[in-house]
């Protein structure tokens, strides 16, 4: 059965000073049999999200089929360079969905801040990723219920599907918006249990988050009681067909 790991990082972070490099993420994947990974900048100021992009295109290009890029630029950069780099990381590096770091940046998925994102991602028929969980009230996953019904074409992924606090909440917004996946990193395994069953196997996907997240990720889907059917699904069709991946 193939593994994609739908949420993860390389750089530092500018708020848990956590540093995660190009060699730990390839190998971490390698030692759980991860097939891929889509991979972004952890929250950081303008210019190192650019050298970050870089970074996860150039170990792509090392690793063709098995890392995927997130773009991830903070929403209170001027609206010029957000828009030349997020696209550069579309149209230039391949990139597969934008992410839009609500804690980590402090932005709501209310405030205007976002619509440059939104409006990217229905250009270029993209998902975004949105944080949720940490960081409330900015990061409260029933946010995303605005903007999902705005933009009912754009699928969004709710990254932590409220971070076990808000999971119940997270629940509520997928079932009201069917353009909304759940993500479930870092909480608890009887919560990935209810969305699988709640909301549908077809909506859920694994992310680790961290490195030492991944095994445990991983290991929460073998120990809730699913088919193996809806196993492959959180870990690899669902994935697969959100992102347009070609694996």
């Amino acid at each position: 059965m193939k593994i994609i790991d739908t949420h993860a990082h390389i750089g530092t972070s500018r708020n848990t000073g956590v540093t995660i490099t190009e060699d730990e993420l390839m190998g971490v994947m390698h030692k759980n049999s991860v097939d891929a990974a889509l991979v972004m900048p952890q929250p950081v100021g303008y210019e190192e999200s650019c050298l970050v992009h870089k970074r996860i295109y150039e170990l792509s290009k090392k690793n063709p089929g098995m890392i995927y890029g997130i773009s991830c630029v903070d929403p209170w950069t001027d609206e010029d360079k957000f828009i030349y780099e997020t696209t550069r990381c579309i149209e230039e590096y391949g990139f597969k969905a934008l992410k839009i770091n609500c804690h980590g940046h402090n932005v709501s998925p209310l405030s205007a801040l976002c619509e440059k994102s939104y409006k990217i991602a229905l250009r270029y028929g993209l998902p975004i990723v949105v944080h949720t969980g940490l960081g409330t009230p900015v990061s409260l996953p029933s946010l995303v219920m605005k903007p999902a019904t705005d933009y009912p074409e754009i699928i969004f992924i709710l990254a932590h599907a409220g971070f076990a606090l808000y999971c119940d909440e997270a629940m509520v917004a997928a079932s009201l918006c069917k353009n909304i996946i759940l993500e479930p990193s870092w909480c608890q395994t009887f919560m990935a249990a209810q969305m699988i069953k709640n909301i549908g196997s077809d909506r859920v996907i694994m992310g680790s988050d961290h490195l030492t997240n991944l095994p445990m990720e991983i290991l929460k889907y073998h120990c809730i009681n699913i088919t193996d059917a809806e196993r492959e699904a959180v870990f690899y069709v669902n994935p697969k067909r959100i992102f347009h991946l070609d694996i």
